[in-house]
């Protein structure tokens, strides 16, 4: 899917409280000021919730996807996983990204991914459109792309049968590359996706997971047979980075370095013309360039403009256009000159030595 990125933040609006409705039997705030103790319920799940306070929080590693069984079991705990993160009380730290508009909070993280020292980004803002509208167009080919626009070559390796969910046994599963039907209550499956990127382009491979009772989204690092290779932070198979890789459309044979995302979203209505749309993601490029750059990235240009994106196609416009990454990421100087750029660091990556995308 897409989900993926370099990160991809997310963001939250603040608005001044209008009146209480009864939606779906239970009380919101229908607003225009958002008051952050007031939106919803935590659904329940398994993973007890994060302490209080904690200093880190942990994400699931790139783990091997081989069939219907790990493909549902890596689901149930990704679902976990992201409704504790939505919901996490530990030690988030604000980020001011000059909209009032915005909410943007980030946390360290403890696993297999600490040593990136690429924070965690979680927000959450309101959307001028009714949740069930706005997930179904999130959930949509125009809604994957809206989510992240610097992606290319989307590929499906493989659709999974959700076996742990018993409530969906009667699902008709697609073979592998086909489409699912856009009412399936879920798709479960694997897919890959380029970023087009300086000297090399940076793969994704992720398990992706599409839970329409619960609207939720989520796009996981994952490994499969079916991509060989694997990113630096995992120890489960060899990396992969030389081996050209043919695409069935853009036949022009590259080499690809695997690169590493999370993206989980979560919508909750508030009234009928409103709703709440959680983002929690994290992603690194597997450059030579700093976690400076990357966590600078991740709250001022990648995530910030995404929330920018959804609130106008929900008005009717079309804004599909492939952006342009490099023009993005230098505009970093100009927004925040007051920051020092880790010039040393980012200087041997891929990305300043090789100045344009391919």
């Amino acid at each position: 899917m897409k989900f993926f990125l370099l990160v991809l933040v997310v963001i939250i609006c603040f608005v001044s409280v209008k009146a209480i409705r009864i939606v779906n039997n239970r009380k919101v705030l229908s607003t225009t000021r958002l008051n952050a103790l007031t939106i919803g319920t935590p659904y329940v799940f398994k993973t007890p919730a994060t302490v209080a306070g904690a200093a880190t929080e942990h994400l699931i590693d790139e783990e091997m996807v081989t069939d219907d069984v790990s493909a549902s079991a890596l689901a149930d705990r990704c679902m976990e996983e992201a409704n504790r993160l939505f919901y996490s009380k530990a030690a988030w730290k604000k980020v001011d990204v000059g909209d009032p508009t915005i909410e943007v909070e980030t946390i360290p993280l403890s696993g297999g991914y600490a040593k990136s020292g690429v924070v965690l980004v979680r927000g959450r803002g309101i959307i001028n459109s009714s949740a069930k509208d706005f997930y179904d167009f999130q959930i949509s080919r125009d809604g994957f792309q809206s989510i992240d626009e610097y992606l290319v070559n989307h590929r499906n390796c493989a659709n999974f049968k959700w076996v742990s969910r018993p409530e969906f046994n009667d699902v008709q599963v697609p073979e592998s590359s086909k489409h699912w039907d856009d009412a399936s209550p879920y798709q479960l499956m694997m897919n890959r996706v380029e970023w087009k990127y300086p000297i090399k382009r940076r793969e994704f491979v992720a398990l992706d997971i599409v839970h329409r009772g619960e609207m939720m989204l989520i796009s996981k690092s994952s490994l499969s047979p079916l991509r060989p290779g694997g990113s630096k932070y995992q120890n489960i198979v060899p990396m992969d980075e030389k081996t050209p890789y043919k695409d069935p459309v853009d036949t022009v044979a590259r080499p690809l370095v695997r690169a590493v995302q999370y993206y989980a979203s979560k919508v909750e209505p508030i009234d009928d013309n409103k709703c709440m749309l959680h983002m929690v993601t994290w992603g690194e490029m597997c450059d030579n360039y700093s976690a400076w750059w990357v966590n600078l990235f991740n709250a001022h240009v990648f995530i910030t403009p995404k929330f920018d994106r959804f609130r106008r196609v929900m008005s009717g416009e079309k804004i599909f256009e492939e952006s342009k990454i490099m023009d993005n990421a230098w505009r970093l100087l100009k927004i925040i000159p007051t920051l020092k750029p880790d010039s040393e660091g980012a200087s041997n990556s891929d990305f300043v030595q090789g100045k344009k995308v391919i």
